[in-house]
């Protein structure tokens, strides 16, 4: 059960997203670059990485500046890149680039950040055909790109907001409902629907019904294989998802046979920045 992949994003919703970025770091009051810099001085520049990693923001630089700049990226977003590789140059009025620079990189290594975390999870999970997945344990304002640089770094997209799928997870039950009963509520249509459970009990009575997915939250592994088990004897096409502490350092010990996804919150909010300069040609 995959849902819709954020495989692309609109230069539209990228400029629209910029310019917010932009008018937070208000460049138009840029004091040092309206006193110091010329507005009829014009600069190139190139992006150089500093890192071997999964590069993605080529999209980034090609939207944000204007017709009056020159933009030239040598790479897709999804390629390796090594240290001292030039991802991209840039050459136009210095008053532009010189204001943008900073959101530019910002964006670009938070994104490369999450692409190459995103990436080093997938390539060990890929011996045993198993999907990484990510969550909606995102920086607010930046799901979209986010979630795009998870499915360059070769993982794929969860549902990407509440709207995109019906999951049920403990909060939902309540205290004074049973699991059976949330289920009996469930309405009819053609969203996916997944539930969370948390222990073997749970998951019996979920296979009563007609779930198209599950999650296996916070289980160890011998329960993990205990619940393949017993959705296999039910003969169910049910998609199999695992998540609940599961970091790059343990995730062997979770690439069970039988798992198809596992989802990790920690290829976004525990990726860090990957260095990126900017230098005058």
């Amino acid at each position: 059960m995959i849902y819709k992949q954020i495989n692309n994003i609109s230069k539209k919703e990228i400029k629209k997203k910029l310019n917010k970025f932009f008018n937070e770091d208000d460049i138009k009051n840029d004091i040092t670059t309206n006193t110091f810099v010329d507005k009829k001085k014009t600069m190139k520049v190139s992006f150089i990485a500093e890192f071997e990693g999964v590069f993605c923001g080529e999209k980034i630089i090609e939207a944000a500046f204007s017709k009056k700049v020159k933009t030239t990226v040598f790479i897709k977003d999804g390629f390796k890149v090594k240290d001292n590789f030039k991802i991209a140059t840039v050459e136009g009025p210095s008053f532009e680039i010189l204001r943008k620079e900073r959101v530019v990189l910002n964006l670009i290594q938070r994104m490369s950040g999450v692409a190459s975390e995103t990436n080093r999870y997938v390539v060990k999970a890929y011996r045993k055909n198993i999907k990484i997945l990510d969550t909606r344990k995102t920086t607010p304002g930046l799901r979209i790109f986010e979630k795009y640089a998870v499915f360059c770094g070769g993982g794929k997209n969860h549902r990407l907001n509440l709207s995109k799928g019906i999951m049920i997870k403990d909060n939902h039950v309540g205290s004074n409902t049973n699991i059976e009963e949330t289920l009996y509520k469930k309405k009819s249509n053609n969203l996916p629907f997944q539930v969370e459970v948390d222990t073997l009990e749970q998951l019996k009575k979920c296979l009563k019904h007609k779930i198209d997915a599950v999650l296996l939250d916070n289980m160890d592994p011998g329960t993990i294989k205990k619940c393949i088990s017993l959705i296999k004897e039910t003969n169910k096409k049910v998609f199999i998802e695992v998540s609940g502490g599961i970091t790059y350092k343990n995730l062997n010990k979770y690439l069970v046979l039988g798992v198809d996804a596992i989802s990790v919150g920690a290829i976004i909010h525990q990726a860090t920045f990957k260095n990126i300069k900017l230098e005058v040609s």
